[in-house]
């Protein structure tokens, strides 16, 4: 069953991420025809519509055939808040991007990304997010990275939406946990998510962690994910919390929280 599981899993990845991007290529370039001859835009929020459920579509079909749970709680403050969200988080697994966007989704807000340079070589992610105004930050320039981000947050404001930003600026693999201060993340670099703090002082901030009990595989190609847990927490900031200075609030206090609460996680999954 687990080689079923896994098999039928990276086929619907591959029917899924090859069919659905082309339709919504397809019915975004129709749109902008006929929205050209009354000299209107496509709204920007058409794609935000379908990259949201190109991510929860992600996660029914994988986990579906993979038997993976998911343990989700949200932060209850987020009933008593309908505005966009700062949103922070770490990243374990390429599916943690489809999972994102589900997340969002359950508390009615869209996400647009603060993403590495080098994803403009990926022909579907470059489209999609160049048609939402999206960051594409390159890592090894920091004058051109304060540039984009300022930038996106103007968009972001502008759009009503929720930005999103992988702080540890990668996935957590093995390696370079041993290279990190923390147990189960990575040393988080702030310099984004501050920009973004800077720019957008009066919004709160949605800190969400997420780990994979047992995972296999952290790419999309490496899908051995069977019958696992994914467990998923968010808690909201206000700005007030969060003070003047976002960079050593994420460092000294947020990420040594989520640690320990990953931490936690572990234990209580491993007695049970």
């Amino acid at each position: 069953m687990h080689i079923i599981g896994t098999f039928v899993s990276a086929l619907y990845l591959f029917l899924f991420n090859l069919i659905y991007p082309l339709t919504w290529y397809t019915s975004l370039n129709i749109l902008k025809a006929l929205y050209w001859l009354v000299g209107k835009q496509v709204p920007r929020n058409y794609t935000d519509y379908w990259a949201t459920f190109w991510g929860i579509g992600q996660k029914i079909g994988i986990f579906f055939f993979s038997r993976t749970k998911t343990d989700l709680k949200h932060d209850p403050a987020l009933k008593d808040y309908d505005g966009p969200v700062l949103v922070i988080m770490n990243h374990q697994a390429t599916f943690d991007i489809g999972m994102a966007f589900d997340i969002m989704w359950e508390c009615k807000r869209f996400v647009r990304w603060v993403l590495k340079r080098e994803l403009l070589k990926a022909p579907v992610v470059r489209q999609g997010c160049m048609e939402t105004k999206c960051a594409f930050v390159d890592r090894k320039d920091r004058a051109q990275a304060q540039q984009e981000i300022a930038r996106f947050a103007k968009q972001v404001e502008e759009d009503n939406v929720s930005p999103i930003i992988f702080v540890e600026g990668s996935r957590a693999t093995e390696a370079k946990l041993a290279k990190s201060d923390f147990k189960h993340l990575l040393n988080p670099k702030p310099l984004g998510f501050t920009i973004l703090r800077e720019a957008l002082p009066d919004w709160p901030v949605l800190s969400v962690t997420i780990h994979w009990h047992n995972k296999s595989g952290t790419t999309m190609f490496a899908t051995s994910i069977w019958n696992t847990v994914v467990q998923i927490e968010s808690k909201l900031f206000t700005p007030e919390e969060i003070g003047d200075e976002p960079g050593t609030w994420l460092l000294e206090k947020e990420w040594p929280r989520c640690d320990a609460l990953i931490d936690e996680w572990i234990r209580t999954h491993n007695n049970t």
